[in-house]
């Protein structure tokens, strides 16, 4: 017997990953003003810190095969002169599919003035695509067999940047070849993010981000993020998001030590296709900030 739902999930997937003129292909992170690498690989050098950071997003809670994803990123400055250098790795599966991604980065800041600083950001990795069908309860040969397939990726990033504004231009999927002579189900395309950010004091306890974020996937429309979080006593964000896909994000993050941030923030859809469904989504990020001599100071991080 045919199981009509996972076959349909299949499907839905499948047309999530081979049609990228109409989804979107990298994870989309509601926390991404706090983690930029997953944005941008020249974000590291906005930081005098090392950090090492983990994501878990779970996606759509009901509704059966939907993403989760799971997300390890590292940077450090590596001397002097601005440079740092880092990796992330990230596996999301959506029904029996599943991509794993592995990167290096390395970014270069140099002073433009006494106020404004300039970074650019080169990161380069491979993808492991993988399709577990026998896991269907079918007899079709079409689904029946297992797949898994290789492709390399480069990605840049540009980013503006002072004490108290902040602009990124990235593209960290700009080109993807393959590897090996398998079957590729994937077309990659070129993923665009332009954002921009500024931080207001209102006093020495209450500082004002607004952000914003535009996304955009090679052959396909606009879509948006208007961002706004509130920092209170350089201790706790609290923040909330619209996304131009008519879903509202609410997030807090919490310096828990003067090292360890713990993030979590909460997606619900304006409307929604999924029926019967609790549709929300949920992520949680865990930061930790360190130097590598013991006199450095963690300061607090504005983006």
């Amino acid at each position: 017997m045919i199981d009509k739902k996972k076959i349909l999930l299949a499907l839905l997937t499948g047309v999530a990953f081979c049609v990228p003129a109409r989804a979107q292909q990298n994870p989309i992170y509601s926390q991404y003003m706090f983690n930029g690498l997953v944005l941008n690989p020249a974000y590291a050098s906005l930081d005098e810190s090392a950090s090492i950071t983990a994501v878990g997003r779970n996606q759509w809670v009901g509704v059966d095969g939907a993403p989760k994803t799971a997300t390890l990123s590292f940077y450090t400055p590596l001397n002097e002169k601005g440079t740092s250098v880092g990796f992330s790795a990230m596996k999301e599966t959506i029904t029996v599919q599943s991509r794993t991604d592995f990167n290096l980065l390395a970014s270069q800041k140099v002073s433009l003035s006494e106020t404004f600083q300039l970074a650019m950001g080169l990161q380069a990795g491979m993808s492991q695509y993988q399709e577990r069908n026998s896991e269907l309860t079918t007899t079709d040969p079409t689904f029946a067999a297992n797949q898994s397939y290789w492709k390399t990726n480069v990605g840049f990033g540009f980013a503006l940047f002072s004490e108290n504004f902040y602009l990124g231009l990235s593209a960290p999927t700009f080109k993807s070849f393959d590897l090996g002579n398998s079957v590729n189900k994937v077309v990659t395309k070129s993923h665009y993010y332009l954002q921009a950010a500024y931080a207001y004091h209102i006093n020495d306890d209450v500082l004002i981000k607004p952000s914003v974020l535009l996304r955009q996937v090679q052959g396909s429309g606009l879509n948006y993020d208007i961002n706004t979080s509130v920092l209170l006593r350089d201790v706790v964000w609290l923040g909330a998001s619209w996304r131009s896909e008519k879903t509202v994000t609410g997030l807090v993050q919490v310096r828990l030590t003067p090292v360890l941030e713990l993030g979590y923030s909460y997606d619900t859809p304006m409307s929604s296709n999924l029926k019967g469904a609790q549709t929300v989504s949920h992520e949680l990020m865990l930061r930790f900030r360190f130097g590598w001599s013991f006199d450095h100071e963690v300061a607090p991080k504005i983006f």
